[in-house]
């Protein structure tokens, strides 16, 4: 079955790289500890301590935050640029 691939699947860190974390629960290796956060409180939910649940709130908050932010500057270029190319053609067209 594919799940049960999925569960035996291997996590292999290159040899050049070291893990930054790893789960102290499935031994997982990840590049940050934020990481490790984010995979702690959404995949050991049940076993984690209530500091890591705290650390997973919290990095939880700030990935919300981040990514309200990133939504609001696109959202400001891309008004920007729909204004822009709409003065640039106002211009263009009363020029004629």
């Amino acid at each position: 079955m594919a799940t049960d691939r999925a569960l035996e699947r291997e996590y292999q860190v290159p040899a050049d790289e070291a893990p930054g974390a790893t789960c102290p629960y499935c031994g997982r290796p990840f590049r940050a500890e934020r990481y490790a956060t984010f995979h702690i409180g959404v995949d050991h939910t049940e076993e984690c301590s209530e500091g890591e649940r705290d650390a997973f709130e919290d990095e939880r908050d700030d990935e919300e935050y981040d990514l309200f932010t990133f939504h609001f500057k696109a959202a400001i270029s891309v008004f920007l640029v729909y204004f822009l190319f709409t003065f640039i053609y106002a211009l263009v067209w009363a020029g004629q």
